[in-house]
Protein backbone atom coordinates (compact mmCIF):
# COMPACT_ATOMS: atom_id res chain seq x y z
CA UNK A 1 0.00 0.00 0.00
CA UNK A 2 1.20 3.48 -0.89
CA UNK A 3 1.68 5.47 2.07
CA UNK A 4 0.48 9.11 2.56
CA UNK A 5 3.04 11.22 0.56
CA UNK A 6 2.57 9.28 -2.04
CA UNK A 7 -1.28 9.49 -2.20
CA UNK A 8 -0.77 12.89 -2.28
CA UNK A 9 1.73 13.65 -5.23
CA UNK A 10 -0.85 10.74 -7.21
CA UNK A 11 -3.76 12.98 -6.25
CA UNK A 12 -2.30 16.43 -7.57
CA UNK A 13 -1.01 14.20 -10.62
CA UNK A 14 -4.21 12.75 -11.58
CA UNK A 15 -5.49 16.70 -11.27
CA UNK A 16 -3.22 17.38 -13.80
CA UNK A 17 -4.32 14.42 -15.88
CA UNK A 18 -7.78 15.04 -15.49
CA UNK A 19 -7.11 18.66 -16.85
CA UNK A 20 -5.38 17.51 -19.64
CA UNK A 21 -7.96 15.11 -20.86
CA UNK A 22 -10.96 17.27 -20.67
CA UNK A 23 -9.23 19.85 -22.61
CA UNK A 24 -8.10 17.46 -25.68
CA UNK A 25 -11.56 15.91 -25.15
CA UNK A 26 -13.71 19.44 -25.45
CA UNK A 27 -11.10 20.77 -28.16
CA UNK A 28 -11.41 17.84 -30.69
CA UNK A 29 -14.64 17.77 -29.96
CA UNK A 30 -15.00 21.08 -30.80
CA UNK A 31 -12.67 20.23 -34.05
CA UNK A 32 -15.74 17.34 -34.74
CA UNK A 33 -18.58 19.75 -34.04
CA UNK A 34 -17.09 22.49 -36.20
CA UNK A 35 -15.88 20.14 -39.55
CA UNK A 36 -19.74 18.70 -39.20
CA UNK A 37 -21.17 21.54 -39.31
CA UNK A 38 -19.09 22.71 -42.33
CA UNK A 39 -19.72 19.93 -43.92
CA UNK A 40 -23.92 20.68 -43.05
CA UNK A 41 -23.61 24.25 -44.35
CA UNK A 42 -21.77 23.01 -47.29
CA UNK A 43 -24.67 20.57 -47.97
CA UNK A 44 -27.62 23.44 -47.50
CA UNK A 45 -25.95 26.00 -49.09
CA UNK A 46 -24.06 24.36 -52.69
CA UNK A 47 -27.65 23.23 -53.82
CA UNK A 48 -28.87 26.87 -53.80
CA UNK A 49 -25.83 28.28 -55.43
CA UNK A 50 -25.58 25.38 -57.73
CA UNK A 51 -29.53 26.37 -58.63
CA UNK A 52 -28.56 29.80 -58.89
CA UNK A 53 -25.63 29.82 -61.07
CA UNK A 54 -27.69 27.55 -63.21
CA UNK A 55 -30.69 30.04 -63.60
CA UNK A 56 -28.18 32.91 -64.22
CA UNK A 57 -26.48 30.64 -66.67
CA UNK A 58 -29.97 30.01 -68.66
CA UNK A 59 -31.03 33.64 -68.45
CA UNK A 60 -27.97 35.12 -70.27
CA UNK A 61 -28.13 32.05 -72.71
CA UNK A 62 -31.44 33.33 -73.59
CA UNK A 63 -30.81 36.87 -73.47
CA UNK A 64 -28.01 36.12 -75.94
CA UNK A 65 -30.19 33.62 -77.85
CA UNK A 66 -33.06 36.36 -77.88
CA UNK A 67 -31.11 39.62 -78.84
CA UNK A 68 -29.63 37.18 -82.00
CA UNK A 69 -33.13 36.45 -82.79
CA UNK A 70 -34.30 40.10 -82.74
CA UNK A 71 -31.52 41.51 -84.62
CA UNK A 72 -32.24 38.72 -87.19
CA UNK A 73 -36.04 39.78 -87.50
CA UNK A 74 -35.38 43.47 -87.29
CA UNK A 75 -37.45 45.74 -89.64
CA UNK A 76 -33.92 46.98 -90.84
CA UNK A 77 -33.91 44.00 -92.60
CA UNK A 78 -36.99 43.59 -94.83
CA UNK A 79 -38.10 43.31 -98.62
CA UNK A 80 -38.82 46.88 -99.24
CA UNK A 81 -35.06 48.29 -98.65
CA UNK A 82 -31.74 47.10 -98.63
CA UNK A 83 -30.11 47.55 -95.34
CA UNK A 84 -27.73 50.67 -94.59
CA UNK A 85 -24.62 49.90 -93.21
CA UNK A 86 -24.44 53.28 -90.99
CA UNK A 87 -28.48 52.27 -89.37
CA UNK A 88 -27.06 48.69 -88.92
CA UNK A 89 -23.78 49.53 -87.44
CA UNK A 90 -25.51 52.08 -85.00
CA UNK A 91 -27.85 49.19 -83.98
CA UNK A 92 -25.34 47.17 -83.75
CA UNK A 93 -23.70 49.90 -81.56
CA UNK A 94 -26.73 49.85 -79.58
CA UNK A 95 -27.12 46.36 -78.84
CA UNK A 96 -23.54 46.30 -77.39
CA UNK A 97 -23.99 49.03 -75.32
CA UNK A 98 -27.13 47.62 -73.67
CA UNK A 99 -25.57 44.47 -72.71
CA UNK A 100 -22.19 44.09 -70.80
CA UNK A 101 -21.81 40.46 -71.73
CA UNK A 102 -21.87 41.21 -75.54
CA UNK A 103 -18.67 41.23 -77.01
CA UNK A 104 -19.56 41.11 -81.02
CA UNK A 105 -21.79 41.40 -83.92
CA UNK A 106 -21.25 40.36 -87.24
CA UNK A 107 -23.41 40.64 -90.14
CA UNK A 108 -22.84 37.64 -92.94
CA UNK A 109 -23.42 37.20 -96.61
CA UNK A 110 -25.36 34.11 -97.63
CA UNK A 111 -22.07 33.30 -99.10
CA UNK A 112 -20.11 34.01 -95.46
CA UNK A 113 -18.55 37.30 -96.16
CA UNK A 114 -18.58 39.47 -93.71
CA UNK A 115 -20.34 42.45 -94.59
CA UNK A 116 -20.61 44.44 -91.24
CA UNK A 117 -18.78 43.63 -87.73
CA UNK A 118 -18.51 45.41 -84.49
CA UNK A 119 -16.19 44.72 -81.63
CA UNK A 120 -16.49 45.86 -78.20
CA UNK A 121 -13.45 46.07 -76.76
CA UNK A 122 -13.59 47.54 -72.51
CA UNK A 123 -16.14 50.17 -73.09
CA UNK A 124 -14.83 51.41 -76.40
CA UNK A 125 -17.01 49.99 -80.03
CA UNK A 126 -15.40 49.56 -83.44
CA UNK A 127 -17.71 48.93 -86.53
CA UNK A 128 -15.88 47.92 -89.74
CA UNK A 129 -17.01 46.63 -92.72
CA UNK A 130 -15.94 43.39 -94.95
CA UNK A 131 -13.84 41.44 -92.12
CA UNK A 132 -13.51 37.82 -91.54
CA UNK A 133 -15.56 35.61 -93.78
CA UNK A 134 -17.33 32.89 -92.39
CA UNK A 135 -17.34 28.96 -93.07
CA UNK A 136 -21.02 28.53 -94.16
CA UNK A 137 -20.35 24.84 -93.66
CA UNK A 138 -20.02 25.33 -90.08
CA UNK A 139 -23.39 26.20 -88.82
CA UNK A 140 -26.82 24.51 -89.91
CA UNK A 141 -28.30 27.01 -92.26
CA UNK A 142 -32.02 24.98 -91.90
CA UNK A 143 -32.59 26.16 -87.89
CA UNK A 144 -34.03 29.68 -87.22
CA UNK A 145 -30.95 29.73 -84.53
CA UNK A 146 -27.63 28.04 -84.31
CA UNK A 147 -25.98 28.28 -80.84
CA UNK A 148 -22.86 27.04 -79.05
CA UNK A 149 -20.46 27.68 -76.03
CA UNK A 150 -17.05 27.34 -75.30
CA UNK A 151 -15.71 27.56 -71.33
CA UNK A 152 -12.78 29.58 -71.47
CA UNK A 153 -10.24 30.28 -68.79
CA UNK A 154 -11.82 33.93 -68.56
CA UNK A 155 -15.83 32.36 -68.86
CA UNK A 156 -17.78 31.08 -70.99
CA UNK A 157 -17.98 32.34 -74.67
CA UNK A 158 -21.86 32.47 -76.24
CA UNK A 159 -22.34 32.05 -79.87
CA UNK A 160 -25.19 32.57 -81.67
CA UNK A 161 -26.47 32.41 -85.39
CA UNK A 162 -29.54 33.18 -86.82
CA UNK A 163 -30.47 33.62 -90.71
CA UNK A 164 -31.45 37.01 -92.21
CA UNK A 165 -34.79 35.80 -94.23
CA UNK A 166 -34.93 38.72 -96.80
CA UNK A 167 -35.00 38.39 -100.58
CA UNK A 168 -32.53 41.28 -101.84
CA UNK A 169 -29.86 40.80 -99.29
CA UNK A 170 -30.04 37.31 -97.36
CA UNK A 171 -27.32 36.32 -94.84
CA UNK A 172 -26.59 35.71 -91.24
CA UNK A 173 -26.79 37.46 -87.97
CA UNK A 174 -23.56 36.59 -85.26
CA UNK A 175 -23.68 37.48 -81.68
CA UNK A 176 -21.11 36.47 -79.28
CA UNK A 177 -20.78 36.41 -75.59
CA UNK A 178 -18.46 36.23 -72.99
CA UNK A 179 -19.83 35.64 -69.51
CA UNK A 180 -17.39 36.41 -66.52
CA UNK A 181 -17.94 35.54 -62.46
CA UNK A 182 -20.35 32.94 -63.67
CA UNK A 183 -18.87 31.55 -59.92
CA UNK A 184 -18.29 33.74 -57.46
CA UNK A 185 -14.96 33.59 -55.95
CA UNK A 186 -15.10 32.49 -52.74
CA UNK A 187 -13.18 29.97 -49.99
CA UNK A 188 -16.79 28.00 -49.49
CA UNK A 189 -16.17 25.52 -52.39
CA UNK A 190 -14.11 24.79 -55.49
CA UNK A 191 -15.36 24.25 -58.73
CA UNK A 192 -14.52 21.73 -61.84
CA UNK A 193 -17.11 21.97 -65.96
CA UNK A 194 -16.50 18.59 -67.43
CA UNK A 195 -18.26 17.22 -70.27
CA UNK A 196 -20.14 13.92 -70.92
CA UNK A 197 -16.69 12.30 -71.30
CA UNK A 198 -15.50 13.93 -68.12
CA UNK A 199 -13.12 16.27 -70.03
CA UNK A 200 -12.68 18.91 -68.01
CA UNK A 201 -13.12 22.34 -69.80
CA UNK A 202 -12.72 24.24 -66.01
CA UNK A 203 -11.49 24.65 -62.98
CA UNK A 204 -10.71 27.27 -60.15
CA UNK A 205 -8.43 24.91 -58.51
CA UNK A 206 -7.27 21.49 -60.82
CA UNK A 207 -5.15 21.65 -63.96
CA UNK A 208 -5.68 18.20 -65.47
CA UNK A 209 -7.55 17.03 -68.51
CA UNK A 210 -9.78 14.89 -67.24
CA UNK A 211 -11.64 13.40 -63.97
CA UNK A 212 -10.15 9.91 -63.92
CA UNK A 213 -6.80 12.48 -63.64
CA UNK A 214 -8.33 13.69 -60.05
CA UNK A 215 -11.14 11.17 -58.71
CA UNK A 216 -10.62 7.07 -58.30
CA UNK A 217 -12.59 5.15 -61.17
CA UNK A 218 -15.76 4.48 -59.15
CA UNK A 219 -16.19 8.27 -58.17
CA UNK A 220 -15.99 9.53 -61.42
CA UNK A 221 -18.03 6.59 -62.53
CA UNK A 222 -20.78 8.05 -59.88
CA UNK A 223 -20.36 11.38 -61.31
CA UNK A 224 -20.77 11.19 -64.69
CA UNK A 225 -23.95 8.96 -63.94
CA UNK A 226 -25.65 11.52 -61.71
CA UNK A 227 -27.26 14.92 -63.01
CA UNK A 228 -28.16 15.93 -59.82
CA UNK A 229 -27.11 15.19 -56.03
CA UNK A 230 -24.08 14.71 -53.76
CA UNK A 231 -22.07 11.80 -54.80
CA UNK A 232 -20.65 12.13 -51.46
CA UNK A 233 -20.88 14.64 -48.38
CA UNK A 234 -18.13 17.15 -49.74
CA UNK A 235 -18.85 16.69 -53.98
CA UNK A 236 -22.53 18.05 -55.43
CA UNK A 237 -22.95 17.54 -59.07
CA UNK A 238 -25.66 19.90 -61.61
CA UNK A 239 -26.43 19.19 -65.00
CA UNK A 240 -25.66 22.14 -66.77
CA UNK A 241 -26.57 21.07 -70.53
CA UNK A 242 -26.86 18.36 -72.28
CA UNK A 243 -23.66 17.80 -72.74
CA UNK A 244 -21.81 19.81 -69.35
CA UNK A 245 -22.00 19.22 -65.46
CA UNK A 246 -21.24 21.37 -62.93
CA UNK A 247 -19.13 19.38 -59.79
CA UNK A 248 -19.00 21.66 -56.72
CA UNK A 249 -15.94 20.32 -54.17
CA UNK A 250 -16.42 21.34 -50.39
CA UNK A 251 -12.73 23.83 -49.56
CA UNK A 252 -11.03 22.23 -46.96
CA UNK A 253 -8.26 25.07 -46.40
CA UNK A 254 -10.78 27.05 -44.00
CA UNK A 255 -11.43 24.00 -42.05
CA UNK A 256 -7.95 23.10 -42.00
CA UNK A 257 -6.84 26.35 -40.70
CA UNK A 258 -9.54 26.43 -38.09
CA UNK A 259 -8.43 22.68 -36.94
CA UNK A 260 -4.99 23.56 -37.02
CA UNK A 261 -5.47 26.89 -34.70
CA UNK A 262 -7.31 24.65 -32.34
CA UNK A 263 -4.40 22.62 -32.08
CA UNK A 264 -2.21 25.24 -31.29
CA UNK A 265 -4.82 26.50 -29.09
CA UNK A 266 -4.65 22.58 -27.39
CA UNK A 267 -1.37 23.07 -26.91
CA UNK A 268 -1.57 26.43 -25.09
CA UNK A 269 -4.20 25.20 -23.09
CA UNK A 270 -2.54 22.26 -21.71
CA UNK A 271 0.51 24.32 -20.51
CA UNK A 272 -1.48 26.92 -18.78
CA UNK A 273 -3.96 23.72 -17.32
CA UNK A 274 -0.84 22.11 -16.11
CA UNK A 275 0.16 25.69 -13.75
CA UNK A 276 -3.48 25.59 -13.17
CA UNK A 277 -3.55 22.37 -12.27
CA UNK A 278 -1.11 21.67 -9.70
CA UNK A 279 -1.82 24.64 -6.99
CA UNK A 280 -5.70 23.53 -7.40
CA UNK A 281 -4.45 19.80 -7.24
CA UNK A 282 -2.55 20.50 -4.42
CA UNK A 283 -5.55 22.44 -2.90
CA UNK A 284 -8.31 20.61 -3.39
CA UNK A 285 -6.22 17.21 -2.21
CA UNK A 286 -6.03 18.56 1.35
CA UNK A 287 -9.20 17.47 2.39
CA UNK A 288 -8.77 13.94 0.41
CA UNK A 289 -5.39 13.34 1.99
CA UNK A 290 -6.31 14.10 5.28
CA UNK A 291 -9.49 11.26 4.62
CA UNK A 292 -6.91 8.94 3.24
CA UNK A 293 -4.27 9.49 6.22
CA UNK A 294 -6.68 8.31 8.89
CA UNK A 295 -8.28 5.80 6.41
CA UNK A 296 -4.90 4.49 5.51
CA UNK A 297 -4.64 4.26 9.95
CA UNK A 298 -7.32 2.44 10.15
CA UNK A 299 -6.83 -0.05 7.20
CA UNK A 300 -3.37 -0.76 9.01
CA UNK A 301 -4.97 -1.34 11.96
CA UNK A 302 -7.35 -4.12 10.44
CA UNK A 303 -4.43 -5.69 8.79
CA UNK A 304 -2.47 -6.28 12.45
CA UNK A 305 -5.89 -6.99 13.35
CA UNK A 306 -6.15 -9.87 10.69
CA UNK A 307 -2.76 -11.14 11.08
CA UNK A 308 -3.21 -11.42 14.59
CA UNK A 309 -6.31 -12.95 13.73
CA UNK A 310 -4.68 -15.52 11.08
CA UNK A 311 -2.12 -16.00 13.38
CA UNK A 312 -3.99 -17.63 16.29
CA UNK A 313 -5.39 -19.54 13.63
CA UNK A 314 -2.16 -21.01 12.13
CA UNK A 315 -1.60 -21.79 15.95
CA UNK A 316 -4.93 -23.90 16.36
CA UNK A 317 -4.23 -25.14 13.43
CA UNK A 318 -0.78 -26.16 14.09
CA UNK A 319 -2.28 -28.06 17.73
CA UNK A 320 -5.30 -29.55 15.35
CA UNK A 321 -2.49 -30.91 13.47
CA UNK A 322 -0.50 -31.79 16.76
CA UNK A 323 -3.37 -33.83 17.90
CA UNK A 324 -4.47 -35.45 14.61
CA UNK A 325 -0.55 -36.74 14.59
CA UNK A 326 -0.63 -38.22 18.13
CA UNK A 327 -3.64 -40.03 16.99
CA UNK A 328 -2.20 -40.91 14.20
CA UNK A 329 0.76 -41.77 16.04
CA UNK A 330 -1.18 -44.36 18.38
CA UNK A 331 -2.88 -45.58 15.94
CA UNK A 332 0.61 -47.05 14.26
CA UNK A 333 1.77 -47.93 17.64
CA UNK A 334 -1.55 -49.78 18.59
CA UNK A 335 -0.66 -53.63 17.17
CA UNK A 336 3.17 -52.66 17.93
CA UNK A 337 2.66 -52.50 21.81
CA UNK A 338 0.37 -54.95 21.57
CA UNK A 339 3.20 -57.23 20.49
CA UNK A 340 5.12 -56.60 23.36
CA UNK A 341 2.63 -56.94 25.97
CA UNK A 342 2.59 -60.29 24.20
CA UNK A 343 6.29 -60.66 24.09
CA UNK A 344 6.27 -59.65 27.91
CA UNK A 345 3.84 -62.18 29.04
CA UNK A 346 5.55 -65.00 27.29
CA UNK A 347 8.82 -63.91 28.62
CA UNK A 348 7.19 -64.06 32.39
CA UNK A 349 5.35 -67.65 31.49
CA UNK A 350 9.04 -69.05 30.39
CA UNK A 351 10.70 -67.78 33.40
CA UNK A 352 8.12 -69.04 36.14
CA UNK A 353 8.37 -72.48 33.99
CA UNK A 354 12.02 -71.93 34.42
CA UNK A 355 12.77 -72.12 30.00
CA UNK A 356 14.90 -69.08 29.89
CA UNK A 357 17.39 -70.78 27.88
CA UNK A 358 20.13 -68.24 25.80
CA UNK A 359 18.42 -68.99 22.59
CA UNK A 360 14.66 -67.71 23.93
CA UNK A 361 16.12 -64.82 25.33
CA UNK A 362 17.66 -63.89 22.14
CA UNK A 363 14.72 -64.54 20.54
CA UNK A 364 12.95 -62.19 22.63
CA UNK A 365 15.64 -59.75 21.95
CA UNK A 366 15.49 -59.88 18.55
CA UNK A 367 11.48 -59.52 18.54
CA UNK A 368 11.05 -56.59 20.95
CA UNK A 369 13.90 -54.55 18.89
CA UNK A 370 11.92 -55.20 16.13
CA UNK A 371 8.90 -53.83 17.69
CA UNK A 372 10.98 -50.95 19.17
CA UNK A 373 12.65 -50.12 15.94
CA UNK A 374 9.13 -50.11 13.89
CA UNK A 375 7.46 -47.52 16.52
CA UNK A 376 10.97 -45.25 16.21
CA UNK A 377 10.59 -44.84 12.32
CA UNK A 378 7.42 -44.04 13.60
CA UNK A 379 8.18 -41.57 15.03
CA UNK A 380 10.55 -40.56 12.37
CA UNK A 381 8.16 -40.30 9.84
CA UNK A 382 5.64 -38.32 11.21
CA UNK A 383 8.63 -35.42 12.11
CA UNK A 384 9.63 -35.76 8.76
CA UNK A 385 6.11 -35.27 7.27
CA UNK A 386 5.36 -32.24 9.77
CA UNK A 387 8.72 -30.51 9.64
CA UNK A 388 8.05 -26.84 8.24
CA UNK A 389 9.88 -25.97 5.13
CA UNK A 390 11.69 -22.61 4.76
CA UNK A 391 11.95 -22.26 1.12
CA UNK A 392 9.55 -23.53 -2.04
CA UNK A 393 10.87 -26.66 -3.43
CA UNK A 394 9.23 -28.75 -6.21
CA UNK A 395 7.69 -32.35 -5.30
CA UNK A 396 6.02 -34.72 -6.39
CA UNK A 397 2.29 -35.17 -5.26
CA UNK A 398 1.93 -38.73 -5.72
CA UNK A 399 4.51 -38.87 -3.43
CA UNK A 400 3.32 -36.78 -0.36
CA UNK A 401 -0.11 -38.62 -1.00
CA UNK A 402 1.66 -42.13 -0.31
CA UNK A 403 3.35 -40.85 2.27
CA UNK A 404 0.13 -39.74 3.81
CA UNK A 405 -1.52 -42.80 3.25
CA UNK A 406 1.11 -44.66 5.17
CA UNK A 407 1.00 -42.27 8.14
CA UNK A 408 -3.02 -42.75 8.70
CA UNK A 409 -2.49 -46.14 7.58
CA UNK A 410 -3.67 -47.59 11.18
CA UNK A 411 -6.29 -45.17 10.96
CA UNK A 412 -7.64 -46.33 7.63
CA UNK A 413 -7.62 -49.77 9.05
CA UNK A 414 -9.01 -49.24 12.27
CA UNK A 415 -12.12 -47.54 10.87
CA UNK A 416 -12.42 -49.75 7.90
CA UNK A 417 -11.92 -47.53 5.08
CA UNK A 418 -10.78 -48.79 1.54
CA UNK A 419 -8.35 -46.27 -0.21
CA UNK A 420 -8.37 -46.60 -3.69
CA UNK A 421 -5.58 -44.52 -5.81
CA UNK A 422 -5.50 -43.60 -9.70
CA UNK A 423 -2.66 -41.82 -11.15
CA UNK A 424 -3.55 -40.98 -15.01
CA UNK A 425 -0.46 -38.22 -15.30
CA UNK A 426 1.81 -36.91 -12.51
CA UNK A 427 3.67 -33.81 -12.88
CA UNK A 428 6.15 -31.66 -10.40
CA UNK A 429 4.98 -28.48 -8.28
CA UNK A 430 6.42 -26.11 -7.05
CA UNK A 431 5.62 -25.28 -3.06
CA UNK A 432 6.15 -26.33 0.65
CA UNK A 433 6.02 -30.02 1.28
CA UNK A 434 4.67 -29.89 4.64
CA UNK A 435 1.85 -27.48 3.69
CA UNK A 436 0.71 -29.89 1.18
CA UNK A 437 1.12 -32.56 3.70
CA UNK A 438 -0.87 -30.84 5.66
CA UNK A 439 -3.65 -29.81 3.42
CA UNK A 440 -4.20 -34.11 1.89
CA UNK A 441 -4.28 -35.38 5.75
CA UNK A 442 -6.99 -32.37 6.43
CA UNK A 443 -9.32 -33.90 3.49
CA UNK A 444 -8.70 -37.22 3.74
CA UNK A 445 -9.28 -37.25 8.14
CA UNK A 446 -12.29 -35.23 7.19
CA UNK A 447 -13.72 -37.83 4.95
CA UNK A 448 -12.66 -40.47 7.48
CA UNK A 449 -14.63 -38.57 9.84
CA UNK A 450 -17.94 -38.39 7.97
CA UNK A 451 -17.83 -41.94 6.58
CA UNK A 452 -17.35 -43.06 10.17
CA UNK A 453 -20.43 -40.39 11.37
CA UNK A 454 -22.71 -41.62 8.83
CA UNK A 455 -21.87 -45.19 9.21
CA UNK A 456 -21.45 -45.89 5.73
CA UNK A 457 -20.84 -49.89 5.31
CA UNK A 458 -18.94 -50.20 2.20
CA UNK A 459 -16.59 -46.76 3.04
CA UNK A 460 -14.44 -45.94 0.22
CA UNK A 461 -11.87 -43.31 -0.71
CA UNK A 462 -11.09 -42.73 -4.50
CA UNK A 463 -7.89 -40.35 -4.62
CA UNK A 464 -7.15 -39.51 -8.36
CA UNK A 465 -3.99 -37.19 -9.88
CA UNK A 466 -4.13 -36.14 -13.61
CA UNK A 467 -1.22 -33.73 -13.83
CA UNK A 468 -1.17 -30.72 -11.31
CA UNK A 469 -5.25 -31.26 -10.43
CA UNK A 470 -6.01 -34.01 -7.63
CA UNK A 471 -9.34 -35.08 -6.47
CA UNK A 472 -10.12 -36.97 -3.05
CA UNK A 473 -13.63 -38.41 -3.31
CA UNK A 474 -15.58 -40.07 -0.88
CA UNK A 475 -19.11 -42.29 -0.42
CA UNK A 476 -20.24 -40.58 2.51
CA UNK A 477 -23.53 -39.04 0.38
CA UNK A 478 -22.08 -35.62 -0.37
CA UNK A 479 -21.95 -32.27 1.11
CA UNK A 480 -25.70 -30.84 2.77
CA UNK A 481 -26.73 -27.75 0.49
CA UNK A 482 -27.18 -25.94 3.47
CA UNK A 483 -23.87 -26.07 4.53
CA UNK A 484 -22.12 -26.27 0.97
CA UNK A 485 -21.29 -22.58 1.28
CA UNK A 486 -19.83 -23.00 4.44
CA UNK A 487 -17.24 -25.64 4.54
CA UNK A 488 -14.00 -23.43 4.18
CA UNK A 489 -15.52 -20.49 6.59
CA UNK A 490 -13.09 -20.43 9.70
CA UNK A 491 -14.27 -21.90 12.80
CA UNK A 492 -17.42 -23.89 10.74
CA UNK A 493 -17.86 -27.28 11.66
CA UNK A 494 -20.28 -30.43 12.13
CA UNK A 495 -18.46 -32.04 14.97
CA UNK A 496 -18.77 -31.93 18.13
CA UNK A 497 -16.56 -29.33 20.14
CA UNK A 498 -14.55 -31.84 21.14
CA UNK A 499 -14.08 -33.28 17.90
CA UNK A 500 -13.17 -30.68 15.62
CA UNK A 501 -11.80 -26.87 15.23
CA UNK A 502 -13.48 -25.80 12.10
CA UNK A 503 -10.01 -24.11 11.19
CA UNK A 504 -8.76 -27.63 8.91
CA UNK A 505 -10.73 -26.65 5.47
CA UNK A 506 -10.35 -22.88 5.53
CA UNK A 507 -6.53 -23.15 6.26
CA UNK A 508 -6.00 -25.93 3.79
CA UNK A 509 -7.80 -23.23 0.91
CA UNK A 510 -5.50 -21.08 2.16
CA UNK A 511 -2.69 -22.82 1.92
CA UNK A 512 -3.77 -23.62 -1.39
CA UNK A 513 -4.70 -19.89 -2.75
CA UNK A 514 -1.84 -18.21 -1.33
CA UNK A 515 1.22 -20.31 -1.14
CA UNK A 516 0.85 -22.61 -4.78
CA UNK A 517 -1.51 -19.83 -6.51
CA UNK A 518 -3.96 -22.71 -7.21
CA UNK A 519 -7.92 -23.57 -5.94
CA UNK A 520 -9.07 -26.20 -3.53
CA UNK A 521 -13.40 -26.43 -4.15
CA UNK A 522 -15.86 -28.83 -3.48
CA UNK A 523 -19.06 -30.33 -5.05
CA UNK A 524 -21.19 -33.40 -4.89
CA UNK A 525 -20.80 -36.78 -7.15
CA UNK A 526 -23.62 -39.11 -7.47
CA UNK A 527 -21.34 -41.47 -4.43
CA UNK A 528 -20.01 -38.39 -1.97
CA UNK A 529 -17.97 -35.25 -1.69
CA UNK A 530 -15.55 -33.97 -4.47
CA UNK A 531 -12.71 -32.01 -3.09
CA UNK A 532 -10.55 -30.77 -5.84
CA UNK A 533 -6.80 -29.36 -5.41
CA UNK A 534 -6.18 -27.45 -8.68
CA UNK A 535 -2.61 -26.49 -9.36
CA UNK A 536 -2.15 -26.10 -12.62
CA UNK A 537 -1.82 -22.11 -12.23
CA UNK A 538 1.94 -21.64 -12.12
CA UNK A 539 3.45 -21.05 -8.88
CA UNK A 540 5.44 -18.26 -7.70
CA UNK A 541 8.34 -18.11 -5.81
Amino acid sequence: MKNSSDFKFDLTFAFVIFAFVIIVITTYTSIYLFTKLATQEFEDKIKIIAENIYKNYKSKENTIKNTTLALAKNDIFNSTFVPNDDILKSVFKTMLYSNSDLKEINYFNSYGKNLIFCIKNQNNIYCHNNGKSLKIGDIKTDKDLFFKEKFKANGIEFTAFAPVKIEKSPGFIEVKALIKNLFENNNFYHYIIVDNKGNILSSDIYNEKNLNDIFNYFLNKKILQTDEGFVTDEIYVKKLTNNIKMIFIQNKRLINKTNQISKTLTIIMLVLSIFLAVPLGMFFSKPLYSFYKELDKRVKEEIEKRQEKEQLLIAQSKLASLGEMLGNIAHQWRHPLTRLSLLIQNFELAAEKNRLTPEFIEKFKTQANAQIQYMTQTIDDFTNFFKKDTKKVEFCPKEIIEEALKLIEGRLKQNRVDVELKFLKTEPVLGYRSEFSQVILNIINNAIDVLKERDIKNRKIWIRINGKKIEIEDNAGGIPNEIKDKIFEPYFTTKFQSQGTGIGLYMSKVIINQHFNGELYAYNSKKGAVFIIDLNKKSTL
